[in-house]
């Protein structure tokens, strides 16, 4: 009976120290955020609230055209991006790894946000985050979700005048080069390169 219950003691244990390590080696690893906010408003006044798993993670409301940030991995993050007199913007980082892959380094991923202005007929609002930054096997990588979309709406319409009006305009994320109004940096680079070779070559 004694020999039994050590025996359950012992592998009791080492499942605990096994799922320590696993976490512990998540833990200690980080995707690194490097953002730029852009909008034709003055940046001031402007904030990003972040959200780890649904609690208060950070804000930041200075140094926003080009900031830094470190998330820990194993987590979802959502990151509110706000300016006075501008269309507030969601972006999701999902940084949860594929069960059997192990973190073995940090990552880093480059983005930049454009904080469009109010539209004079009336606020609007996008109904859901406009971009999600997740793990993607193919390229061993974070990177966008292509497929993500959300719509915007009037912000103090009612729901009946709502289904009246036209369909509204929905913004899309798409694979190609060009991404409006949010697109990562290294495709908004892409996209200038090109239009500079097209107009040198007229």
């Amino acid at each position: 009976m004694k020999a039994l219950t050590f025996l359950r003691l012992t592998a009791q244990a080492a499942i605990a120290s096994i799922a320590i390590t696993a976490s512990a080696n998540e833990s200690s690893h980080v995707l690194r955020i490097e953002g730029k906010v852009l909008s034709s408003n003055p940046l001031e006044g402007a904030s990003v609230t972040v959200l780890q798993d649904g609690a208060a993670f950070n804000r930041m409301d200075k140094g926003l055209a080009q900031f830094q940030l470190e998330l820990p991995l194993g987590h979802e993050y959502r990151l509110q991006f706000e300016l006075p007199g501008t269309i507030a913007k969601e972006l999701v980082f999902d940084t949860r790894l594929p069960k059997n892959m192990e973190a073995k380094k940090d990552f880093l991923f480059h983005f930049q946000v454009s904080l469009l202005a109010q539209p004079a007929e009336g606020e609007q609002q996008y109904d859901g985050p406009v971009g999600k930054i997740a793990f993607n096997t193919k390229d061993n990588d974070f990177g966008y979700e292509h497929l993500h979309t959300a719509r915007l709406e009037s912000k103090q319409a009612p729901v009946q005048e709502a289904l009246a009006q036209a369909p509204v305009k929905r913004v899309r994320k798409e694979v190609a080069a060009f991404v409006d109004p949010t697109m990562e940096l290294a495709a908004w680079t892409e996209q200038k390169r090109a239009e500079q070779e097209a107009e040198a070559k007229n």
